[in-house]
């Protein structure tokens, strides 16, 4: 272990139980910081060609990452993240430890010139950890730096669904069939954002009320309209006079993209008064309702295309008047 981090150990477990938490980590930060002024061995000088050389293993990983289907913008995270780690610490892969890292979350959480919560930290962890993973699996790197760096604790902020009268409320505010064929399609299908403003219009089959969407890591999964969702969605195309292929058209444009949607349901949130309207909330209420009337919950990820039911469980919203009603059901 590096004689810094012993140190930093010490200090820390001398402060336990006599000062707050928030007293304590500011402590740390600062002693990592400051002890990164003194190096027990010699640091390395040939900096360009390290550089070079880590830069092009992160492509490597990069490349890796695609093939395996990571969307383009987790990958363009990864990069951002890994090179402006890579480039501070000036050094090879497999000479960066996990002071090293710790050192430049600190140094991000102190010195960035805007204030980053926990929560951001976290994701940049894991980036990192993504990445020095990755080197490991593939013998590029004899330790993995990232294994003993624990997760960043933050608050999680409990993220609600619509309620049935908000939903109500941004259908009224729509002012054609287009938005209210979209808000219906996102609801009722619970797809991503980006996989609604990629299908086109032979994608839907009218007739079994489905269609066919390509998800992350290129995987294919069936999703439902409701009669609803059809109806609004016939007299939408029923109306175009294009030729587009796109599902959704935008004005002036080919396709309604993800910016678009994201941007028309922001003024649709503005003009029917309800707050934190965004395409992901659809999702999150779709899966929460799905649970909440009963579906099995390996139906409803397969429906969200997650391949881990944590993921499933995490975008539910569990109602309070449901633990409640089941409480009473099986306890009293």
């Amino acid at each position: 272990m590096d004689i810094r981090e012993k140190i930093i150990q010490k200090v820390i477990q001398g402060l336990e139980g006599r000062v707050e938490e928030t007293v304590i980590d500011t402590i740390q930060d600062i002693l990592i910081i400051e002890l990164n002024h003194y190096e027990v061995t010699e640091r390395c000088t040939e900096v360009a060609l390290l550089d070079n050389s880590a830069e092009k293993m992160l492509k490597k990983f990069l490349a890796t990452k695609r093939v395996e289907g990571i969307a383009e913008s987790t990958l363009q995270r990864y990069a951002n993240e890994n090179l402006k780690l890579i480039r501070f610490l000036g050094k090879p892969v497999f000479e960066i430890t996990p002071y090293d890292i710790r050192f430049y979350l600190s140094y991000r959480r102190e010195r960035s010139e805007v204030k980053l919560s926990n929560r951001t930290l976290d994701g940049i962890r894991r980036c990192y950890s993504s990445f020095f993973g990755w080197l490991s699996t593939e013998g590029l790197i004899q330790h993995n730096p990232c294994a003993s760096i624990k997760q960043i604790k933050y608050r999680k902020k409990v993220k609600r669904p619509y309620t049935a009268a908000e939903m109500e409320k941004l259908r009224m505010a729509c002012e054609n069939t287009r938005d209210l064929a979209l808000l219906d399609f996102l609801y009722c299908t619970g797809c991503r954002v980006s996989e609604v403003a990629k299908l086109n219009v032979e994608d839907i089959d009218f007739e079994r009320m489905e269609c066919t969407v390509l998800g992350k890591g290129n995987k294919e999964r069936t999703v439902y309209l409701s009669e609803v969702a059809g109806m609004h969605l016939k007299n939408y195309l029923s109306e175009r006079k294009d030729q587009k292929e796109a599902l959704f058209a935008g004005k002036g444009t080919e396709r309604l993209g993800k910016n678009g949607i994201e941007a028309l349901l922001k003024r649709l949130g503005a003009k029917a008064d309800v707050s934190d309207v965004h395409p992901h909330r659809y999702r999150r209420t779709l899966a929460t309702n799905l649970l909440d009337r009963g579906m099995n919950i390996q139906d409803v990820a397969a429906i969200l295309g997650h391949a881990d039911l944590k993921t499933t469980q995490i975008y539910c919203y569990i109602s309070q008047k449901n633990v409640k009603t089941a409480y009473n059901k099986y306890a009293v």
